[in-house]
């Protein structure tokens, strides 16, 4: 960058020099030239560059509480070097916003006698705390909890959350703690325990029943996590599962055996920010693979993958492109997953498949902002195909809708409601959410 600074610089003197000199005797001109000047010029114009070519040198962040300075400045660090000329406010903006425990005031460059700094104004978000989680839906699930978490643990952005959820499928208690990488180079880590009664009825594509029964399931992992630059994060985890069956009263075509086994998930993780002053986009795309060799029943693999694209058309207007899917070599119903891992609603709650593809198309708009968050509208249309190797392949599609409040002075996803309709079986769906990500 510098070398072309110098170039331009060089030219400039140059065209400056040769438009004294037209419309007249070239020869002439030259003599009276004084050469001198000339040479005392170029050398002042290649010294003065440095001043015109200015990258940003350190980073300085104003309004942390609580937050560790080092981890604050870790997704900032990657506009160090970076040429003022390229430097743009909402970038910053949105690399600190998608730490999610930080909310950006400012974002500005100050220019000192040997730096160019780039200082960030922020206020730190609610972190630690209790928190109730709600979710009610239109097939009678309701689901309540109360978790204590810290979003910010010791400062580290590290994640800490005990507590239990109890509902319509049964009850379960959770422990876990995630440790964030603070700094180029540096290893994640995760712990999860989990011990859940389960309380399930399988429905088909049509919401009519065709399994119940009741479980006991014990999960508990670790893994380690790595940034190998700054948009990919590779990761890699170790699990343990026990499944009981338990008894059920209402029990109907329930499996007849549990099962227990080991398993690892190696995963691949792409993912960016961008922020347009209404609302944080975000562009993500993963891939995972888990081996779940068997102590008891049968050992099974399974890939998945996500993606998510988020593209402002206008400032507060944008398009809304996701997608998911899962394949399982089992088809043991203690082992079928539900629509989430399609990232489509359409889907009656209760139905469960070993496969799933799902796409979901649309546009998001902002409405209004306060201090406490942003709420926007959106509005999808959604397609997925789901089956196992014992049933057909089928495909649902329908709309969907739905308004969402981003929180802005808490450390939580968002609230939500949506509503959507299956255009193959006629069934609509409505949910609200308060706690958990919509």
């Amino acid at each position: 960058m510098a070398l072309f600074c110098i170039v331009g610089n060089i030219v400039n003197c140059v065209y400056y020099i040769s438009t004294k000199i037209m419309n007249e005797s070239l020869h002439t001109k030259l003599r009276k030239l004084p050469l001198k000047g000339i040479f005392f010029s170029l050398v002042f114009c290649i010294l003065a560059t440095p001043l015109y070519s200015q990258v940003i040198t350190s980073i300085e962040i104003i309004g942390l509480k609580r937050t560790q300075l080092h981890v604050a400045k870790y997704p900032l660090e990657k506009f160090l070097g970076q040429d003022s000329s390229s430097f743009n406010e909402n970038d910053a903006i949105a690399a600190v916003k998608d730490m999610g425990i930080l909310e950006p005031v400012s974002a500005e460059l100050v220019q000192s006698k040997e730096e160019l700094t780039l200082r960030v104004t922020v206020e730190e978000k609610w972190s630690i705390f209790p928190f109730p989680l709600i979710y009610v839906g239109s097939d009678g699930n309701k689901n309540f909890g109360l978790f204590f978490c810290d979003f910010n643990a010791f400062g580290l952005r590290d994640m800490a959350v005990l507590g239990g959820l109890y509902g319509s499928n049964g009850w379960s208690a959770i422990a876990m703690y995630n440790h964030t990488p603070a700094h180029k180079n540096a290893l994640g880590w995760s712990s999860i325990f989990m011990y859940i009664h389960q309380e399930r009825k399988n429905v088909d594509r049509h919401n009519e029943t065709i399994r119940i029964y009741s479980a006991n399931r014990l999960f508990s992992s670790l893994g380690v996590n790595y940034d190998f630059f700054k948009y990919l994060n590779g990761s890699i985890s170790l699990y343990f599962t026990d499944i009981s069956p338990a008894e059920n009263k209402d029990s109907y075509n329930s499996p007849e055996d549990g099962a227990r086994f080991i398993g690892i998930s190696p995963r691949l993780s792409l993912r960016n920010s961008n922020w347009d002053g209404y609302l944080l986009s975000s562009q993500n795309l993963s891939f995972g693979y888990n081996y779940n060799h068997a102590i008891s029943g049968s050992s099974f693999h399974q890939l998945e993958y996500s993606g998510n694209y988020e593209k402002p058309l206008v400032p507060g207007f944008r398009l809304n492109l996701r997608s998911g899917g899962i394949w399982k070599s089992a088809t043991d119903p203690l082992f079928k997953e539900d629509q989430k891992k399609a990232l489509v609603n359409v889907l009656p709650e209760n139905y469960f498949e070993s496969y799933y593809a799902g796409l979901s198309a649309g546009l998001e708009k902002y409405l209004f902002k306060s201090r406490h968050g942003t709420l926007s509208a959106q509005g999808l249309w959604q397609g997925v195909f789901s089956g196992d190797d014992v049933s057909h392949l089928e495909f649902d599609h329908g709309p969907f809708g739905g308004i969402v409040f981003y929180l802005s002075r808490v450390a939580l996803p968002a609230v939500g409601f949506g509503f959507a309709y299956n255009m193959v079986s006629g069934q609509y769906r409505y949910s609200f959410s308060v706690g958990m990500s919509f």
